[in-house]
């Protein structure tokens, strides 16, 4: 059977090679086109809404068409690896379908970048993938549903909502310009292709045809005799000047992991393309790996039935002086670290906006940015330097759609969401990695010396108002955490553990006591699961309150990755499970985090049993142990971090006095919350602590030191005066704004930093009289 084409290779080419949306426009005016008929995307009259209410973020966008184009390389290869029996449902995820179905050496998405340097940015994205005949082009590329449907028969695929593609098309310059080519691998060389556009007379979305015909015709394209090409025109993004580098990070943010590599390369420019290649943002941090002090993933249960239990991964990094102090880096690895680990992974607007990742196969369906950790979390001074992922990979298909919407970018507000986040932040908040390192930081950092004015004055006014005398002690100086490498402790030949010991007190992952006991086991596998109330099981008891949780820890002589390999993962077993609310393996030591069963009483006894395996040289066998949990009086504390309530500090007991630390001009930009010339006080809180940034080089101290000619110690006065002014209307205005949105998601400390702009202006002539002032000058 002939094909009848209509148009020309050439007729696509032009608008191919167009640079720029005013090159598009251009191009539709060639007489060739004259006939040329609009048809409305989906079908659908008035589809702005259906458009234009997808992704708010050009890069989650962008995202889409990327995944779209693994699925096609997927479905390609499946096709040839299947007979005709094929069911869709050989693979049950991403992962296993790409290991089997992938060649990473021969598969290739490409993404190239055109246009006019920092006033336009165009980008071509083609694949090796299925492409589309004729007579399904239509419906693949241009409506909204039907994508969807037919991805719908095969469980490893991803873009089942059918809405992706036209989610890029609000951020295609001003008239949405989309270019769309493709050919089915089995009908090689025969093209259809077409151009979107925004018709805003008609509030629609459209696509041009000739006829009623989608444009085809025979050849090839670059080089290409099947697979897809798209190009988005003038596509709104940040970062258009330097493509494989801010574009890059920005973008890596959303494709975490790709199972096929993603070429980009810059076309603008007189020279050679600038070119790189990405995996995704879980490859690069691979290739930092020496920039990470902490990298864990614990099995956690949310308490919710759509939730379950999911893998999050915590990962901090070495902090900025730890690093500096590192020469090796520059030395042998050759870049500095502290630039590397700012432009990849934690530095600027990225980081603060995108901090927790909500992820599904590899792809980015929501986040939380770095204030959530900082301030929900009571993680101030680490907050900079942590990311966070909780895996959702494995979450049914109806289950994804409660928790995310079809764009995938952002969580729904519901119930499960709300659950998600507060599950998270209890998880966070009680990170004994974390909240180590939270301490470690702060006591690090530099503290005004005592002073007398100060003290004094809180003080009294302090015994003036109880309600001041709440505030956050600090502890005894921590040593730096011992961060070990990958596997420590672990030999590297070695796949599976051998040893499961139940440690009794633990101070440190270099410093625990094992128990130990001579009718302890080791168990096989062939170990009767049944028989846990053993005389074994009692020797070893675990005590923790009725109403919190409680942590156990093992030596457990596995990689880090044992339980999360894609290769013959490892599994904990915990009988009765319903203890169980996270397992972390790191280090070589095993973390089991227990919660009460419903309605645990004082002096109940609770039989536990722990499996793990595979185990031994082989992974033939299963370690085993048991112990007993003992329940006690219920937890009277309105303190603990179990609760979830942010009591800041304010608890029966001991006043203690705030810290304030010196910020000086030189280290304006060295903090998490950048100062200037007009801010005069930045505030972090947790759970048990606050400090108070003072800025000794703030315009209002600054000036007055100028226009006054003040002896050496009025200078002295006037800054003690001014630190004394600042930390009492600080004080007081953080007790305030805390207690009008306790129950709101607000930051409390912004508003203390932004208000205090104000009230540092007037601080010193209001607080300094005339007669103190002549007292003071020369």
């Amino acid at each position: 059977m002939s094909i009848q084409f209509n148009t020309t290779q050439e007729d696509a080419a032009q608008f191919l090679t167009a640079e720029t949306e005013a090159d598009v426009t251009a191009a539709l005016s060639d007489s060739r086109l004259e006939a040329a008929v609009w048809k409305p995307l989906g079908g659908i009259e008035n589809n702005y809404g259906i458009v234009e209410n997808q992704q708010a973020d050009p890069m989650a966008a962008l995202t889409e068409l990327i995944v779209n184009s693994i699925d096609a390389i997927l479905l390609k290869n499946y096709h040839e690896y299947v007979d005709d029996e094929s069911t869709g449902d050989e693979f049950g995820t991403l992962n296993a379908a790409a290991d089997t179905l992938i060649d990473p050496d021969v598969e290739e998405i490409r993404l190239a970048a055109d246009g006019t340097g920092e006033k336009s940015l165009s980008l071509t994205l083609s694949d090796t993938g299925c492409g589309q005949p004729m007579e399904r082009f239509e419906n693949t590329f241009l409506g909204f549903l039907q994508p969807g449907k037919t991805k719908q028969q095969y469980g490893f695929l991803q873009g089942k909502y059918g809405m992706g593609s036209s989610g890029v098309l609000p951020f295609c310059g001003e008239r949405g310009y989309k270019l769309v080519l493709s050919a089915g691998v089995n009908r090689s060389k025969e093209w259809s292709w077409t151009l979107i556009r925004k018709n805003r007379t008609k509030d629609r979305y459209e696509y041009l045809t000739l006829d009623g015909d989608v444009p085809t015709f025979p050849g090839t394209v670059n080089g290409k005799i099947n697979g897809s090409i798209v190009k988005l025109f003038d596509f709104t993004v940040e970062a258009k000047t330097r493509f494989t580098t801010s574009f890059r990070y920005r973008l890596e943010r959303y494709l975490l992991d790709t199972p096929v590599p993603l070429t980009l390369a810059d076309m603008r420019g007189d020279g050679q393309p600038d070119v790189t290649t990405t995996n995704g943002l879980f490859d690069t941090l691979n290739r930092y790996n020496e920039l990470v002090a902490s990298d864990q993933t614990i099995a956690y249960n949310f308490e919710d039935a759509t939730l379950d239990t999911r893998d999050v991964r915590i990962i901090l990094f070495e902090d900025d002086a730890t690093l500096e102090a590192d020469d090796s880096f520059t030395h042998e690895c050759g870049y500095d670290p502290v630039t590397a680990k700012n432009k990849h992974f934690v530095g600027g607007e990225k980081h603060r906006d995108q901090a927790i990742f909500f992820v599904i196969n590899g792809q980015t369906h929501g986040d939380q940015g770095r204030t959530f950790i900082r301030n929900r979390c009571s993680l101030p001074h680490v907050a900079r330097d942590v990311l966070v992922f909780v895996d959702f990979s494995t979450l049914d298909d109806s289950s994804v759609v409660d928790l995310f919407p079809a764009s995938r970018d952002r969580l729904r507000n519901s119930q499960s969401a709300r659950t998600l986040k507060r599950e998270l932040e209890s998880l966070l908040e009680t990170n004994d990695i974390l909240v180590d390192e939270e301490r470690r930081r702060r006591q690090q950092l530099p503290t005004d010396d005592p002073d007398e004015l100060v003290e004094d004055v809180l003080m009294t006014i302090l015994e003036r108002n109880p309600a001041l005398q709440r505030y956050f002690a600090t502890g005894d100086r921590l040593e730096r955490p011992t961060v070990h490498d990958v596997n420590a402790d672990v030999d590297s030949r070695d796949r599976y553990p051998s040893r499961l010991e139940l440690i009794e007190t633990y101070h440190g992952p270099d410093e625990y006591d094992v128990w130990s006991s001579d009718r302890s086991t080791s168990a096989t596998d062939t170990a009767d699961e049944s028989n846990v109330e053993t005389d074994a099981a009692l020797e070893y008891g675990k005590e923790m309150p009725s109403n919190a949780y409680a942590l156990q820890r093992f030596v457990l002589d596995a990689p880090n990755d044992y339980l999360t390999r894609s290769g013959d993962p490892g599994s904990i077993d915990v009988t009765p499970s319903d203890v169980v609310k996270s397992v972390r393996v790191l280090n070589g030591i095993l973390a089991l985090t227990l919660k009460p069963i419903e309605n645990a009483s004082p002096g109940q006894r609770l039989p536990i049993h722990v499996k793990v395996g595979p185990a031994g040289r082989d992974g033939g066998t299963t370690l085993e142990r048991s112990f007993t949990l003992e329940y006690l009086e219920p937890r009277i504390d309105d303190r603990t971090r179990n609760t979830n309530s942010h009591t800041n500090g304010f608890g029966e007991g001991k006043t203690i006095l705030p810290t304030t630390h010196p910020v000086y001009e030189e280290d304006w930009d060295a903090y998490d919350r950048a100062f200037d010339e007009d801010t005069v006080v930045h505030v972090m809180d947790s759970t048990e602590e606050i400090d108070i940034y003072i800025n000794i080089d703030a315009a209002p101290l600054q000036q007055f030191l100028t226009n006054h000619t003040l002896t050496d110690a009025g200078k002295e006065y006037v800054k003690r005066v001014y630190k004394t002014g600042v930390t009492l209307y600080t004080v007081a205005q953080y007790i305030e704004f805390r207690e009008e949105f306790d129950d709101e998601d607000v930051d409390v400390t912004e508003f203390v930093s932004t208000a205090m702009r104000g009230t540092g202006q007037i601080i010193l002539d209001q607080t300094i009289s005339d007669d103190q002032l002549d007292s003071l000058t020369m």
